[in-house]
């Protein structure tokens, strides 16, 4: 049976219980929430100083397994409104933003972790909320891989362009450039605009201006026990290019105009690392050459 066809996830989350006998009280406003996929939420809480004197806030950590990431919601939260509250005082109002990752498992598993105590320097831990988070996504299944009817799509808001981790991603500008999933295929994308898919993309380079990128697309995959045997093509704006031999180490200039690699004649990938044999060959813009510039150390 298919799932229903939309995009959000889900927060579902536990009253926090003080760890130590801090007195402090803290609570979700909401322990169910459902919002677009792409789309970063505010998790609202109720903070109470149960003590009889003040309590200082001094940091807010979010912790989350992959698949999600958070942090404090406003990065002059602690400095300009909530910084100490007096015995009996309490505060409500957006504590941390969740974003949801483009890739990994659905199902996400994490705590929110509140530090202070009675000075304006202590670092105790004064609560800890569990959150658990469940990304309601059509094209993936709950491990993250995707669904056999997915393929990439060039779908990504620019205001949520790269996961705080991703490498296959950069934004320079109002440029996004990413590679974008499916079942068995890959794509790059700059903002809505899509390259040709491939069965995987590796090496992805943009130059300093986003207006050039480089990458290596691998295609007709052949797999045999731990071994897998690709063709590679090297791809410069968007065009293939001519390669002598097996290109590797794929690097940019920093302007864009000039792309240099190590030529090997065959490679092969064992047990997820690649494994080449034959001389190293530098190439720089589809000549051979003495030596790789600097620029692609």
């Amino acid at each position: 049976m298919k799932r229903a066809a939309y995009s959000a996830f889900i927060f579902f989350a536990i009253p926090s219980f003080p760890l130590h006998a801090d007195g402090l009280q803290a609570t979700l406003d909401q322990y169910e929430v459902t919002i677009p996929a792409d789309h970063p939420t505010a998790l609202q809480a109720t903070l109470r100083n149960a003590t009889s004197s003040p309590l200082y806030f001094t940091g807010i950590d979010v912790s989350l397994t992959e698949g999600a990431s958070g942090d404090v919601y406003d990065p002059a939260l602690l400095q300009e409104k909530l910084h100490k509250l007096d015995a009996g005082q309490s505060w409500d109002g957006p504590l941390v933003l969740v974003k949801p990752k483009h890739r990994g498992p659905l199902l996400v598993k994490g705590s929110i972790l509140i530090k202070g105590g009675a000075t304006p320097d202590a670092q105790g831990l004064l609560a800890s909320i569990p959150v658990q988070v469940t990304i309601n996504d059509p094209r993936r299944e709950l491990d993250g891989s995707y669904d056999e009817e997915a393929v990439p799509a060039c779908d990504r808001d620019w205001d949520s362009c790269c996961d705080p981790s991703e490498a296959l991603c950069a934004q320079i500008g109002r440029e996004c450039v990413y590679v974008a999933d499916g079942y068995d295929r890959q794509q790059v994308c700059v903002n809505a605009q899509a390259d040709r898919a491939y069965e995987r993309i590796a090496e992805l380079h943009v130059s300093s201006d986003g207006a050039h990128m480089a990458y290596l697309a691998f295609s007709h995959c052949l797999t045999g026990g731990p071994e897998e045997r690709c063709q590679r093509t090297l791809v410069v704006d968007h065009v293939e290019q001519p390669t002598p031999s097996v290109p590797t180490h794929l690097a940019l200039s920093p302007d864009g105009r000039h792309y240099a690699y190590i030529g090997r004649k065959t490679c092969v990938t064992r047990a997820g690392e690649e494994n080449c044999s034959g001389p190293s060959i530098p190439i720089v813009d589809g000549a051979l050459v003495t030596a790789l510039p600097s620029w692609s150390r």
